[in-house]
């Protein structure tokens, strides 16, 4: 078995982990090594190609990019101003409905302008709405801070993160039906519940309001497309000797003595032979709570929380999805698209297409999906795409969870292509012309999230945003800092879902690992 020193292993390639690892190599001149059980770069800021097509599978739009803003100014750090970034034409988003579309413009005084306008019986409402939502976020980003702090700071921790807490956790619905009267209103501010993976009954305000104040300045795409930012983090972490390792699959964190001291990882294809241990005195998991507590670390090390896990998944299921990744053979500017988002639905009951989401993989009727053209967002796209997104349950695809990747059998394809046809023909129905221009398609389910990404039942948002998930005492295990010393956890789980959240989540691991690191600290030492 080969053994490999390193100053610091980041488990798993997601921007949470890409975050920590570029941080410890620039500022600290640490000898970083990411290991990634697929076989590329990025997590789900990955690319992939076929025939000449060309698509990121989960970065869609990123808000806060604008020159100053301090999403940009982060990304800037993580990938040392490699990766350039391009604003959406607007408006960036359409919200469509059955009797209506509205379109969200990328200004915050014209969005509520927007909203007035349809709904003046409503205006106090939604302005008290939009600074509502800047404050539950407000409260958001106190909250990592303090959870970040010394347990002898708990009493100060707790009195400054009660400021704002009002309507922060309560669930989004509640919100909703004490402000607004109108449920069409209702309806169509709950339009972006896709983004965060939970409808208004079920989620937690202050995760809705982050979304929200996220794109009150519009939306950004990586010129290049999101692969540029794990080749720019490669680039930084070779420079002090490290560096990412894909189509390794972590298997074991070792625990010695109760302190972290590397992992043991295998070559994929797996072999017998392909073992390997590689040794640091600092371990980062960016591969979410369950999968770092309850499948990496050993059962014989004793940690406080993980019947608290199990019990969270079990009350609260994981949100997965299937995508269609369309390959176009004619520019879709024809049809009158400009590259902005679609969020598509068949009526203004969020809850009840929630709901639905099994149900219509036999049905062939979704309740509604969300439309992206990755190719009109990026100026050095050389031919034309789109995707179709759909939410679904793990349940329809769970029969075969433990077949090989592309060797599920016929059944597996049939199903597959009919849940294909369904989705262009419902976006097909609502926006004319699509399904004429299609010449590649091919469809991810569950089971394909949960291959590359090892995330329990296929999720895409690790744990879900329900109000209990910001609590603090009900979710001990999303803390950066483990029971184990030297263990440390980022990405989603310790901050929020998105690309944004999860890299927010890699500095929060920061702070628990370099001393005297903060956010304003990293952009002094850039001047």
């Amino acid at each position: 078995m080969t053994v490999n020193q390193y100053d610091a292993i980041v488990i798993g390639s997601g921007i949470g982990g890409l975050a920590v690892a570029s941080i410890l190599a620039q500022k600290e001149k640490k000898k970083v090594l990411v290991l990634e059980r697929h076989f590329r770069a990025g997590g789900f800021t990955h690319e992939f190609t076929r025939k000449h097509y060309h698509w990121d599978v989960g970065v869609h739009y990123v808000g806060d990019m604008q020159e100053g803003g301090m999403m940009r100014r982060l990304f800037d750090v993580i990938t040392d101003s490699k990766v350039d970034w391009e604003k959406m034409n607007e408006p960036f988003e359409k919200f469509v409905y059955p009797d209506f579309t509205f379109p969200v413009f990328g200004n915050e005084e014209r969005f509520i302008a927007d909203l007035i306008e349809k709904f003046p019986a409503e205006e106090a409402a939604i302005r008290k709405y939009v600074a509502d939502a800047k404050r539950a976020a407000s409260w958001f980003g106190r909250h990592i801070t303090m959870k970040s702090l010394p347990p002898f700071l708990d009493k100060l921790t707790h009195l400054v993160d009660s400021l704002g807490l009002s309507s922060a956790l309560m669930t989004t619905k509640q919100y909703f039906e004490e402000h607004f009267k109108d449920q069409k209103l209702r309806a169509l501010l709950a339009s972006q519940w896709g983004d965060y993976g939970l409808p208004p009954a079920e989620s937690a305000f202050v995760i809705h309001a982050m979304i929200v104040v996220h794109y009150l300045a519009g939306g950004y795409y990586p010129v290049g497309g999101a692969g540029k930012i794990a080749e720019a983090v490669q680039e930084i972490l070779e420079r002090t000797g490290g560096g990412i390792l894909v189509s390794h699959e972590v298997t074991e964190v070792i625990v010695e003595g109760g302190r972290a001291v590397g992992v043991r990882a295998r070559k994929l294809p797996a072999r017998a032979d392909s073992e390997q241990e590689f040794r640091a005195p600092v371990i980062v998991s960016d591969a979410g709570a369950w999968n770092t507590f309850l499948k990496l670390v050993p059962e014989s090390v004793e940690l406080p929380f993980r019947d608290s896990i199990r019990s969270f998944y079990d009350r609260v299921p994981v949100t997965t999805n299937v995508t269609l990744y369309l390959g176009l053979k004619d520019d879709p500017r024809k049809l009158g698209f400009r590259g902005e988002n679609y969020w598509i639905y068949s009526s203004y009951d969020h809850d009840q297409s929630f709901a639905q989401r099994s149900s219509w993989i036999e049905s062939g009727k979704p309740p509604g999906a969300y439309l992206s053209f990755p190719s009109l967002k990026n100026r050095e796209s050389k031919s034309h795409t789109a995707e179709i997104i759909a939410f679904t349950d793990y349940g329809p695809f769970e029969k075969w969870k433990d077949a090989s990747w592309k060797k599920r059998g016929e059944e597996y394809e049939a199903m597959k292509e009919k849940i294909a046809q369904s989705l262009i023909a419902y976006v097909d129905e609502r926006l004319p012309g699509l399904k004429s221009i299609i010449d590649f398609h091919e469809l991810s389910t569950p089971i394909t999230n949960e291959h590359f990404t090892a995330h329990p039942r296929g999720s895409i948002y690790g744990l879900a945003c329900v109000p209990d998930r910001f609590r603090e005492e009900k979710v001990a295990f999303c803390r950066a800092k483990t029971p184990i010393e030297g263990l440390f956890l980022s990405g989603a789980d310790v901050s929020s879902p998105g690309i944004a959240g999860a890299m927010m989540g890699g500095f929060a691991c920061l702070t628990q690992i370099v001393s005297g690191f903060t956010i304003l600290s990293l952009f002094r030492s850039r001047k």
